[in-house]
């Protein structure tokens, strides 16, 4: 009877094989780089020199970032047979397909518009206090990056930021170059301006009836002046339609010294001071330089207007 029993696991353990290395094809997976390994797709049943060294083979390319690509199981077996010195015992186990995903970084349009948004909010200092938006022309259509560190860079077309058409990114991965885009569309920056409330005439020396406020949009319009005081008693170099926008181009302030009135001429230069009468030879406006004739002697000379009726002469 016992020899019966050695007879019979004697023949079980002749035709039941030893297998060796046991390598599992996974059902789904992820990959990160550009290539795909062999180790990116299986499991091992054990840790050893050889199962890494097999894991490292590369079997084929990545689909591109975000997208999936379903490989079959058998073709890439016969393909590592085919090319590998493997041991006839290994077994091969698993799905016989595996769908695999390349890992990527989603850029949408919400996305692109909130960098432009993030970009002029960080610029908030060099530009006007007004309400700004950025109006693109047509949705940006959505990408995906390779994973990794994500960075941009925001250029917008014109220097000044307002005024700008256009807004390119340089998307940066692990500080490579990644994708390089333009977005086209409207940049508004909408705030209180002062316009002209009536048609005004050149010359016009302005008050607070001539003047009123209104939104308008900054980038279309050069130094729109948005500060109504400071216009008051100006007088307006041009005329303007009602409704036009004033900018400080527009205006000048009114002389303090007319052409033909006696002003008082002082010199003061250290512990020096001297002053004599003459005649405004042309209007001056405060800080302007002019030409004045001193009475005394008919000589014409340039003065800096002080104030009004006094003129001094600048060493």
């Amino acid at each position: 009877m016992f020899k019966k029993i050695l007879l019979i696991v004697f023949i079980i353990s002749t035709t039941v094989p030893a297998y060796g290395l046991q390598i599992t094809f996974r059902k789904n997976a992820t990959v990160n780089g550009r290539s795909i390994t062999l180790g990116d797709i299986v499991d091992f049943d054990e840790d050893s020199e050889f199962s890494r060294a097999l894991a490292s083979q590369v079997i084929g390319q990545a689909p591109l970032p975000g997208e999936t690509v379903s490989l079959r199981s058998l073709r890439i077996k016969n393909y590592l047979l085919t090319t590998l010195d493997l041991p006839d015992n290994t077994l091969w186990k698993g799905s016989p397909s595996v769908s695999l995903s390349r890992l990527g970084i989603y850029i949408g349009p919400t996305k692109i518009l909130k960098i432009i948004d993030e970009y002029l909010e960080k610029n908030k200092r060099n530009l006007p206090d007004a309400e700004i938006h950025f109006n693109p022309g047509a949705l940006p259509i959505p990408f995906t990056l390779p994973a990794g560190k994500l960075t941009y860079e925001v250029v917008p077309s014109n220097p000044r930021i307002l005024g700008s058409s256009r807004f390119s990114i340089i998307f940066r991965v692990n500080d490579r170059v990644a994708k390089n885009m333009s977005i086209k569309g409207k940049l508004e920056a909408l705030a209180p301006v002062v316009i002209a409330a009536t048609r005004l005439s050149k010359g016009t020396i302005l008050n607070r009836s001539h003047l009123t406020l209104a939104t308008r949009d900054l980038g279309k319009f050069s130094s729109a002046g948005t500060d109504i005081n400071k216009f008051f008693g100006k007088r307006l170099k041009r005329s303007l339609r009602e409704g036009s926008v004033i900018n400080t181009a527009m205006i000048e302030a009114r002389p303090v010294i007319k052409r033909g009135q006696r002003v008082k001429i002082v010199l003061h230069h250290g512990a020096m001071f001297l002053s004599a009468v003459g005649i405004a030879r042309n209007d001056g406006r405060q800080d302007q330089m002019i030409r004045v004739q001193n009475i005394s002697s008919n000589k014409i000379i340039y003065c800096r207007v002080a104030s009004a009726g006094l003129v001094e002469v600048v060493l």
